[in-house]
């Protein structure tokens, strides 16, 4: 079996950076070990120092497919770091069937109350492919959703906000369906929007999606919140997001989607290369063609190698538009 890293979280990187944080390292029977995180405050100017200690973390389990000792390694993880945050998450087991195969797999959920118990869902895949460890697919996207949580925990937001960390993304959105799935009419109803993050740091680009109309005023905040503080968060409208692997449908908002829950996914790509379609993540000359997820490139030293300073910047970008959307957005009743 490979060896396993002893994953100190915030340990190197984030404690010469940020004060108030603690060095001890409670650990879990059997998974890697996380650091205590005391609670943060006010972000500061510069984000995402935690998420890229998380993520480093992240790819050090190597590939995270589905229904694999890998997987579950993630989701041990992953409910580890809620619980040094101070949440109580819960791991949500379910089994689904990809093609002929049947997958056991799980969701990892934790909860922080606002002032209005609507809520807000935010969620991102914590599996990979079986090509490499998945840094920015979506080593990225869970470890901004951990940072953002950390910052929220101690202040007061408008919504209660479900963080919900889904399995078997890539073997066709198996936890996002299973966990939509599970839920009552009452709580589909009682979600203001479902928030997706998924393959946040590689693309030469940021961007931020949802449906049009009434649908898009979460994007639209984000949007206008970004520009007005000097960030550069973009947008492309009434477009399919397609990937070729995947289909139409191409993360974890799609389920939520489909039952008329607004959706907004925050993203990297380049969507004036290749086909145009935003499949193509980067120049030809990196990666696959231009594509970084789902190859033997997506790794944090292949990144932090071939675009310097990139993987900082996303990281920061999109947990400071996250937490700010959290704490400041509140929805107009028509």
């Amino acid at each position: 079996m490979k060896h396993i890293l002893p994953i100190i979280l915030l340990a190197a990187l984030v404690l010469n950076g940020c004060s108030g944080l603690k060095a001890s390292t409670p650990q879990m029977a059997g998974t890697p070990g996380v650091a205590s995180l005391a609670p943060l405050g006010t972000p500061s100017a510069k984000n995402g120092a935690i998420a890229r200690s998380l993520m480093s973390d992240l790819t050090n389990i190597g590939p995270r497919v589905a229904g694999t000792d890998g997987e579950t390694k993630a989701a041990q993880y992953v409910a580890s770091a809620f619980k040094a945050i101070g949440y109580a998450p819960e791991t949500q087991p379910f089994t689904a069937t990809a093609g002929n195969q049947s997958i056991s797999s799980a969701n990892v959920v934790a909860v922080k109350t606002g002032i209005s118990t609507q809520e807000i869902i935010v969620g991102a895949h914590y599996d990979s492919t079986d090509a490499g460890p998945g840094t920015d697919d979506n080593a990225s996207g869970v470890s901004v959703m951990l940072e953002v949580a950390k910052l929220v925990q101690g202040t007061k937001t408008p919504y209660t906000i479900r963080f919900i960390a889904f399995g078997a993304e890539e073997s066709g959105l198996l936890g996002s369906y299973a966990y939509l799935n599970q839920m009552s009419q009452d709580e589909f109803q009682n979600v203001i929007v479902m928030i997706d993050l998924d393959s946040l740091v590689a693309g030469d680009s940021a961007y931020v999606y949802s449906d049009e109309g009434k649908q898009s005023a979460v994007r639209d905040w984000s949007l206008d919140w970004a520009t007005g503080n000097g960030l550069d968060l973009q947008t492309v409208r009434n477009v399919p997001l397609t990937y070729p692997d995947k289909g139409i449908g191409s993360s974890d908002y799609v389920p939520f989607q489909a039952v008329g829950i607004p959706y907004v996914y925050f993203n990297s790509t380049d969507w004036s290369l290749g086909d145009k379609k935003g499949t193509t993540q980067v120049n030809a000359s990196f990666g696959e063609n231009g594509v970084i997820r789902h190859t033997k490139y997506d790794t944090l030293q292949y990144l932090d190698a071939s675009f310097p300073g990139r993987v900082d910047q996303r990281l920061d970008l999109f947990v400071t538009v996250l937490y700010n959307l959290l704490t400041q957005y509140e929805a107009t009743t028509p």
